[in-house]
């Protein structure tokens, strides 16, 4: 039995020293070098999307760095201490009316691009009619001009046979008929106009209403959301590490969101590319999956010293 106690206590001695040395190699892993493993903490399902797909959008963020890397640094394990958090606060509520206010301003928009179509469409039509009563009134001015002279000279002569009389009369009627008809197409004009005038006033109407929208957006989001949608929490004073995510607009916002916060676990600082992954505003990076920029890459080459 004394043999056998020796052995048990050897083992252990044995254990903690592989136990104590695995600490130590792991310690001095670099933070590119660690796996990462993560889990889902709090999963709020007021944001509309199943767990399944916040899942794959954790997938699809890590993946940006992993690939950058040449392998995998973040694996899910559903009993990692490390917790990836979807928490719906006052924050999303603010990300709703932002798209409530992009949803006005596009209305606004289209009616005003409405508007527009409607003017200028009639607008074409108006010109085209004034420009044909122009013609037409040209024609009319030299045809009664040639008529006054004929009569004029006819009168000076004591008046005219009764043959070419007859010829006046129907010429005088025929003038009468036309003066009739450009005095209708004035009124025809007149009224074209003033719709036209109508249409411009509701368009200028629009076109305040849609400044003062757009005024009021820029002001609040010209500079982007800061990145205190989403944060990262390193495990340190009895805290564990984790993401907290509290606003998207889109899968694009909480893919991009992930990926910053994902470049944070590894050590990473914001870098000063608008359009840039580690850029501290949100909405520089366009692409529907997020690029690494020249800058994300010299500070992940910095902290993981590739």
């Amino acid at each position: 039995m004394k043999i056998l106690k020796n052995t048990i206590i050897s083992f252990f001695a044995v254990g903690v020293i592989v136990f104590s040395c695995y600490s130590i190699y792991f310690n001095s892993l670099g933070p590119c070098e660690k796996i990462k493993e993560y889990s889902i903490g709090r999963f709020d399902t007021q944001f509309g999307i199943s767990k399944d797909d916040f899942i794959g959008y954790i997938s699809e963020s890590k993946s940006v760095w992993e690939k950058a890397l040449g392998k995998d640094i973040f694996v899910y394990d559903p009993d990692a201490s490390f917790k990836i958090n979807l928490i719906y606060d006052e924050r999303q509520l603010d990300t709703v009316q932002k798209q409530k206010t992009e949803f006005g301003l596009l209305a606004v928009e289209e009616s005003l691009k409405n508007f527009d179509f409607e003017f200028n469409t009639y607008k074409i039509q108006y010109d085209e009619a004034s420009a044909n009563y122009e013609k037409l009134l040209k024609i009319f001015e030299e045809n009664k001009s040639a008529y006054e002279k004929v009569v004029a000279d006819w009168n000076s002569k004591g008046g005219a046979p009764q043959t070419e009389y007859e010829a006046l009369e129907n010429e005088r009627k025929e003038l009468s008929a036309k003066a009739n008809s450009l005095n209708t197409e004035t009124n025809r004009l007149n009224t074209m106009a003033k719709q036209l005038n109508a249409l411009l006033d509701k368009r200028n109407i629009k076109a305040v209403e849609y400044n003062k929208i757009a005024k009021e957006y820029n002001q609040k989001y010209e500079n982007g959301l800061e990145f205190n949608q989403a944060e990262y929490i390193k495990a340190s004073n009895g805290k564990k590490e984790e993401i907290n995510i509290y606003q998207f607009g889109s899968k694009k916002d909480l893919v991009l969101a992930l990926t910053h916060e994902l470049g944070h676990s590894l050590g990473l600082d914001h870098v000063e590319n608008s359009e840039s992954i580690m850029y501290y505003l949100t909405g520089g990076n366009t692409q529907l999956t997020p690029q690494l920029t020249a800058e994300d890459l010299a500070e992940l080459n910095k902290v993981c010293k590739k």
